[in-house]
């Protein structure tokens, strides 16, 4: 939705109704006999979204399992399929070059934003992730129904640290502003 940059407008002025929203559609893909994708047509609830830092790019994450990359005006740029269950969360880097997805089947995927390639999955948890956030432009924690959190890098393949003490399943992580 656009909002206009006076706050004062009124709702039902013609001014806050001028514009029209840019509609996203996350319809699944599926394969034809020659492998060529089509999008089916039953579109999934959007479970999870985060603009980058410059405001140019908006990931969303959906029940499908998918990640989606959309520029600003709306247009698709990548349709990231890794993860076997829905998607809880998503998170951009700080440079805006890596964006995070936590899922349900238990992982963490971290995902090229040029390419929408896969640069790293992670397999820590022992339940669905719940959700991410990043440390910095290469370490991130990850937190789970298990109750764990993990703090991770992109240069290890397992986890640096295992933050153990929670009774019951934890549904939020933040770092706080000076990432410690």
């Amino acid at each position: 939705w656009p909002i206009p940059s006076n706050s004062q407008v009124p709702l039902g002025s013609a001014m806050a109704t001028s514009t029209q929203p840019i509609v996203l559609q996350h319809s699944p893909s599926v394969s034809d006999a020659d492998g060529a994708k089509t999008p089916a047509r039953k579109p999934n609830d959007v479970t999870t979204m985060d603009w980058n830092s410059a405001g140019t790019l908006l990931g969303t994450g959906s029940y499908d399992g998918c990640a989606r990359i959309w520029t600003e005006s709306g247009e698709l740029k990548h349709t990231l399929s890794l993860h076997k269950g829905p998607l809880f969360s998503l998170k951009w880097n700080h440079a805006g070059n890596y964006l995070l997805s936590g899922s349900v089947d238990k992982t963490t995927a971290v995902w090229e934003a040029e390419t929408g390639r896969c640069v790293k999955h992670f397999k820590v948890h022992n339940a669905p992730t719940l959700d991410v956030d990043w440390r910095d432009n290469t370490s991130f924690a990850s937190c789970s129904t298990d109750k764990m959190i993990y703090l991770c890098s992109l240069e290890e393949s397992g986890p640096l640290r295992a933050y153990e003490g929670h009774r019951d399943e934890i549904n939020c992580v933040r770092f706080d502003s000076s990432s410690s």
